[in-house]
């Protein structure tokens, strides 16, 4: 069938869905939240909704899939199959279940034993003996430290009738029959790429996947807002916003992070954008854009930071791209910023010329494409094409407008000045010079017109 990235319109009709819908996230909430919608979807007045929770046999759980309902023409199956896929990460999958055990309420209990049967699924141990078990698992996972938390997690762990085995077996059986009255929703949480089992329901059924890379920032708002309230504990939606930007909008980060603030407040507590800052490192990437812009404003301060977070070893982009960050990048830096500090001149130049398009700082982007944009595109004799034009011969007319806007604030000779230091600036990176010093003086005396 398919393997489609996540949305309401990419979930079927119950007359038109496949036998096995899987459904998949990085982060627990978001497999929950779209499983319910594909739930939501499929079920109607005369569909029978089934969900087995992880204690559940697994015969009983096959027996729903492979037998018709005695209620209703339409039955739709619900389970969580991360155990049942594995994992690449048994080491985190033990940690989460002790971390989860520790919390102490129902949901937590459930978060502790799925885990813990995925990391005996994973490490192929069985649980004759909790304490044995735990100090094996302890041991292959190199968390020794945690070996006393798994086994009183293993000690609770409640009996399996029936093997994972022979679950499987059952959706497989089920895939070959396709939908004959009865389909099975399946949910993972962060499942390991090659499984055999992804790969059958992607040929035979639907694998419905929630994208790594999207930006989730409503949905962890709802993610944030949802655990508080399960916790009883108050968060401000500033401290909300500060999680968003100091875990980069990182699902999986903002998920952590969310339950250390919330275990660290405890029930009736409030947490404040004061303890996000004081308690959440800053992950949060650079946008090379923004720093560009600090310049243009010639605004010191905001310059300086910026230079230093580009300098933390914290992910860097412009815009959605993200850039590899090397040994050279202090020098790959330094190249970037003279491209634009070049550009920067370049269109100065041009706008200062008697009979140029008149530019203000304030132009909005319609009117430069209109009346300047045009004017740069004209080739330049003798070399038959503009200074402006990119390597295909076309001008962009955002980014000189961008330029433009940065470079209004500048006149010629500071620009000149600091395309002339640049060079400078190279011979002390090559010297040795430690790369932060160097390159913050160069643009400290740029902003200051030194």
């Amino acid at each position: 069938m398919s393997r489609l990235e996540f949305s309401p319109k990419t979930i079927p009709k119950f007359e038109d869905a496949p036998p096995v819908i899987l459904v998949t996230a990085q982060v627990d909430f978001f497999v929950e939240e779209n499983a319910a919608a594909v739930v939501d979807r499929l079920a109607g007045p005369d569909t029978e909704v089934l969900r087995f929770e992880d204690e559940a046999p697994p015969d009983s759980i096959a027996d729903a899939l492979l037998n018709r309902s005695l209620f209703s023409p339409r039955r739709v199956v619900q389970l969580d199959v991360t155990g049942m896929l594995g994992t690449e990460s048994p080491g985190q999958l033990l940690g989460q279940s002790v971390e989860a055990w520790a919390k102490g309420s129902p949901a937590g209990r459930r978060e502790a034993f799925r885990s813990a049967r995925a990391v005996l699924s994973a490490l192929g141990l069985n649980r004759a003996d909790p304490v044995e078990t735990a100090e094996a698992a302890a041991k292959k996972t190199r968390r020794k430290e945690d070996a006393a938390a798994f086994a009183e997690v293993l000690r609770e762990l409640p009996e399996e009738k029936g093997g994972g085995g022979g679950l499987a077996a059952a959706i497989q059986l089920l895939l070959r029959r396709g939908n004959e009255g009865t389909v099975a929703v399946l949910t993972a949480t962060a499942p390991p790429s090659g499984s055999a089992l992804v790969a059958d329901i992607e040929r035979d059924g639907d694998h419905l996947f929630a994208p790594a890379a999207r930006d989730y920032g409503d949905a962890l708002i709802r993610l944030a807002r949802a655990r508080a309230k399960e916790r009883e504990v108050s968060i401000d939606p500033d401290a909300i916003q500060r999680l968003l930007v100091q875990t980069d909008r990182s699902p999986a980060i903002f998920s952590a992070e969310l339950d250390k603030l919330l275990e660290g407040a405890g029930a009736g507590g409030r947490i404040t954008a004061a303890d996000v800052r004081d308690n959440v490192e800053d992950a949060a990437s650079e946008d090379l854009y923004a720093f560009y812009d600090a310049l243009g404003r010639r605004d010191a301060a905001d310059a300086l930071s910026r230079l230093a977070r580009l300098f933390s070893d914290r992910p860097v982009r412009m815009g959605e791209r993200e850039i590899d960050i090397d040994d050279y990048w202090p020098v790959k830096f330094l190249g970037m910023v003279s491209s634009e500090i070049r550009h920067m001149l370049l269109i100065r130049s041009a706008l200062s010329r008697p009979g140029a398009a008149r530019f203000h700082a304030g132009m909005p982007y319609p009117e430069f494409q209109a009346r300047i944009v045009p004017r740069l595109s004209e080739p330049l004799s003798p070399f038959g094409r503009s200074p402006f034009a990119a390597a295909n011969g076309q001008v962009s007319g955002y980014i000189w407008f961008k330029a433009a806007q940065r470079a209004s604030r500048y006149e010629l000779p500071e620009l000149t000045r600091s395309l002339a230091r640049a060079a400078e600036v190279d011979v002390q990176l090559k010297n040795s010079t430690p790369p932060l010093d160097a390159i913050s003086a160069w643009i400290a005396e740029l902003v200051a017109g030194a």
